[in-house]
This record gives structure tokens, C-alpha cells and sequence, in this order.
């Protein structure tokens, strides 16, 4: 029996295709100085809970026997992440919302424990080969295998761990062309992935299928999924509610028309920037890591060519 075949006849009912010096003192050694406590998971709702890594916002939900985790941290932090894991209940599903590094660089060790991967198709494919990451102007190599997906999606998708629900939503040429929302109803949680920076500047990957109009399409999406009480983790950014994806949609929504108008008044890349269409905003959201050219730019290129 092939992989495929078996995730089939393990009742995953068409939704998913699987793929396979210490300094030594004068004397006396000083006592050392205690221990930074351990990063723990913080409660959203029952059952659900966050852990902010150095990287990203990971989700982990947990029914009475077992545990789903929403991305997976750098490689290089995800040792904390999996500290943080030990109490909880055991770990059965992974879910990428994206193929980018900081958000699936723990798979293959979670994967090692026992997890299944899951991501979209599209993410699968960019995990699985070299990568170029416009955003960073570098190639991201290809996972390994134990590291890359074992279980996609080509659409929508639906997990369930005994009470637990959760909803995967791909929101098409968003962040990127891979994007899922995670979405447990029963709880009022939504994970947007990196299609909500709360606060900040958004990446919009151009590279790998990224557009502005598919990423205010998916952050409307959001706002659809959610009410007043919503908890919404970002990607980046603190947690936040309707209120903070409302804002910013509404602020990417405005830069991409101020670029728009700019394109189809015949500018070019440069004359855009030059012009500073986000100068109005920048105290506000671009003081992080993405800035006023890199967010002006990206929409630009995602527009379409002037008529």
C-alpha cells in the first residue's frame, strides 16, 4: 500500500493528499545565577492556548486526549517551543500556515515525536525544493524530508481531535499562494498566520504568489469568521481582536489604492516610492521590521501592469 492509498484508508476522506566557558573563579566558584523561566503557553480560551516565540505566534489546541499545533518556530528556536510542549497533552497534528522558515522550521523535530505535518499544497511544494524569498533577496533551501508535510491540502479542510474542531481555510495569493486559516469555532479562535501582522507593515511574498488584493480578500475573510469576541493570532504582532484586523485592512486597503493611482497614472517602481504614499502611516506601522519601501513596493508589484 502506498502512502497515499494508506492516508485514505486511515479515514481522512478525500480532504487530504499525503506525501510522504564557564569562567572558573580565583578560589571559589560563585554560585550561578538562576535560571530564566522556561516559555510557557498562555491561555485563550479553554483548551487553546499561545506560545510567542522568538519567530512567530504558535497555537496549540488540546481536546482530552490529544494536542494540534498551529506552525512550528525557526529551527534554531524551536528546543524552547518543544520544552514549552511537555505537559500538555501528546502532540498528533502540525498545521503550516505557510511554507516560510519561521513558521515550519520545528517540523521535523515535532514531526520526530510522533505529529503529522499538515500544510496546503502550494506550501508543500516550496517547502520541498529551494526556494527564492523576494522579501530577504536569498534562497530558502528545500526542508528535509522528515521536515516537510506529510499530509496537504489542495482546499479547505477540517480536523477533528475527539471535541476539538479546527477549520483549515485557504485564502488564495494572499502572504502567499499557500496561505490556511485555522479556525476552531467552537472556541472563537482564529489563527491568521502571517496574513495578519497586528500593528505592522504586512510581507506580501510577490515571489511565491503573494498579492495585495488576495491579502485584504483573506484579511476580509477573517473579519468575515470573526465577531467582537474573537481572539485573533497573528503571525506577528501581539494578539488581537476584530477591532485589530479591522485596521488593518482598512490601512492596506487605502496603500493599495494611493499605489494604484500612482501606477495607473503611469509611474514607475521608483517614481512610487519616491513619492512616499504610506508617509502618513509609517509612525504608526512601519517601525518594525517591515518597512515604508518594502510594503510600497511589494504592492506595487502585485498590481496589475498599467493599461
Amino acid at each position: 500500500m502506498n502512502l497515499r492509498t494508506a492516508a485514505i484508508a486511515a479515514g481522512l476522506a478525500g480532504l487530504f493528499m499525503l506525501r510522504p566557558a564557564i569562567a572558573a573563579a580565583q578560589g571559589t566558584t560563585p554560585a550561578a545565577p538562576p535560571a530564566p523561566p522556561a516559555p510557557a503557553f498562555v491561555e485563550l480560551a479553554p483548551g487553546l492556548s499561545v506560545f510567542k516565540g522568538p519567530a512567530t505566534t504558535v497555537l496549540l489546541a488540546e481536546s482530552a486526549d490529544a494536542a494540534l499545533l498551529v506552525d512550528s518556530e525557526l529551527g534554531k528556536t524551536a528546543p524552547a517551543l518543544q520544552q514549552a510542549l511537555q505537559g500538555h497533552k501528546p502532540l498528533r497534528y502540525v498545521v503550516n500556515t505557510h511554507w516560510h522558515l519561521d513558521h515550519v522550521g520545528g517540523n521535523e523535530a515535532l514531526a520526530g515525536r510522533g505529529a503529522s505535518v499538515m500544510a496546503h499544497e502550494n506550501a508543500y511544494r516550496r517547502m520541498a525544493q529551494d526556494t527564492y524569498l523576494k522579501h530577504l533577496n536569498r534562497v530558502m533551501p528545500a526542508l528535509p524530508p522528515a521536515g516537510r508535510p506529510s499530509v496537504t491540502v489542495l482546499g479547505d479542510g477540517r480536523l477533528r481531535l475527539g471535541e476539538l474542531e479546527a477549520r483549515l481555510i485557504h485564502v488564495p495569493a494572499a502572504h502567499t499562494d499557500g496561505d490556511l486559516l485555522v479556525h476552531f469555532p467552537a472556541a472563537n479562535v482564529l489563527h491568521m498566520g502571517d496574513c495578519f501582522f497586528n500593528g505592522l507593515y504586512p510581507i506580501i511574498d510577490t515571489g511565491t504568489g503573494g498579492t495585495v488584493d488576495g491579502l485584504i480578500a483573506a484579511l476580509d475573510r477573517g473579519l468575515a469568521l470573526s465577531d467582537a469576541r474573537t481572539r485573533i493570532v497573528a503571525g506577528h504582532g501581539p494578539v488581537g481582536d476584530r477591532r485589530d484586523l479591522k485596521k488593518a485592512r482598512d490601512m492596506l486597503a487605502e496603500v493599495r489604492d494611493r499605489v494604484a493611482k500612482l501606477k495607473r497614472a503611469g509611474k514607475t517602481r521608483e517614481q512610487t516610492l519616491a513619492a512616499a504614499p504610506t508617509r502618513d502611516f509609517d509612525a504608526a506601522w512601519g517601525q518594525d521590521w517591515v518597512k515604508p519601501a518594502q510594503i510600497v513596493g511589494s504592492v506595487y508589484d502585485s498590481l496589475p501592469a498599467r493599461p
